[in-house]
Order: structure tokens, then C-alpha cells, then sequence
């Protein structure tokens, strides 16, 4: 049998705890980009532009790519593209604030890091939601089955 195998059992007796763990890591992964975008968007305040951008063609699900003009009259396109794009569209234009100190630190003007609270923190609560009674579950019938296998063992003395 699969669970039997001396490699395997290992890994099923530590479960629970690896569920939990991995848990515990996604929730510091969310709340470590909210954290660096909260950042971010304190640069750019601290050396605020704002330019008219033009969203590229080619741009995807992990990028948005804009195009635009800063004030020395240089035209540049981020190569991580830009903050919080939700709902841009190739060849429209919008209204961008970037950092002047670091240029290709750009955020679309009226958006922050408060944008990504509400989904983060629905993401973290439902992960941990499922996570946790899952993981009590397990180690639940692992109590169980070693209260059972204790049993058995007192009876056959």
C-alpha cells in the first residue's frame, strides 16, 4: 500500500503541521506584498510626477506595460510595468504618478496598496478558513488511530 512505504509515512504523520506551516507561509507571502507595495507607494509620494501614459499592446496577466513621458522629456516603459492595473486595456490612456528619484516605480494616478487589502485579506482569512479545520481534522484521526493501535496493544498483552 502507498501510505505504507517508509517514504511516504513520514510526510502523512507530519500533514497537519505541514498544512499549517504552508499556511503560515502564504499569509506572511500576502502580507509581505502588502507591506512592499505600502512601501512603494510611500516612494512615489516622496517624489511625486504625474504624465499621460498609453497602455502597450503585449502586456499580461503578471504586467501591464505603459508607456510614457516624464518631465526631463525622457519616454520610458517599465519593464515590471505598472502598480494596480486592474481594468487597463491596450492603447488606452491614463493618468500615471511615478517616482522621479526611481522612474520605472509607477502606479496608476488614484490608486494605492489599499487596493489590494480587500482581496488579500479574503484570500488569507479563506485560506486559513479551510486550513485549519482541515489540518484538525487529520491529526484528529491520527490521535485516534494511535488511541486505537494502544488499545489494541494493552488487549493483546
Amino acid at each position: 500500500m502507498l501510505f505504507r512505504s517508509p517514504v511516504v509515512m513520514p510526510l502523512v504523520r507530519r500533514l497537519p503541521a505541514l498544512i499549517l506551516v504552508m499556511t503560515a507561509l502564504c499569509t506572511a507571502m500576502g502580507v509581505l506584498s502588502l507591506v512592499g507595495a505600502s512601501r512603494d507607494d510611500k516612494a512615489i509620494q516622496a517624489h511625486s510626477a504625474v504624465a499621460t501614459a498609453t497602455v502597450l499592446p503585449g502586456s499580461n496577466f503578471s504586467r501591464t506595460l505603459v508607456r510614457f513621458t516624464t518631465q526631463g522629456g525622457d519616454t520610458l516603459i517599465p519593464e515590471k510595468g505598472v502598480f494596480y492595473p486592474r481594468g487597463l486595456k491596450p492603447g488606452q490612456i491614463v493618468r500615471v504618478e511615478y517616482d522621479t528619484a526611481r522612474p520605472d516605480r509607477v502606479r496608476v494616478l488614484g490608486r494605492d496598496a489599499s487596493v489590494g487589502y480587500l482581496p488579500i485579506g479574503l484570500m488569507l482569512v479563506g485560506l486559513w478558513v479551510v486550513a485549519l479545520p482541515v489540518a484538525f481534522m487529520l491529526r484528529g484521526r491520527q490521535l485516534r488511530r494511535l488511541e486505537a493501535e494502544r488499545l489494541a496493544a494493552m488487549v493483546a498483552q
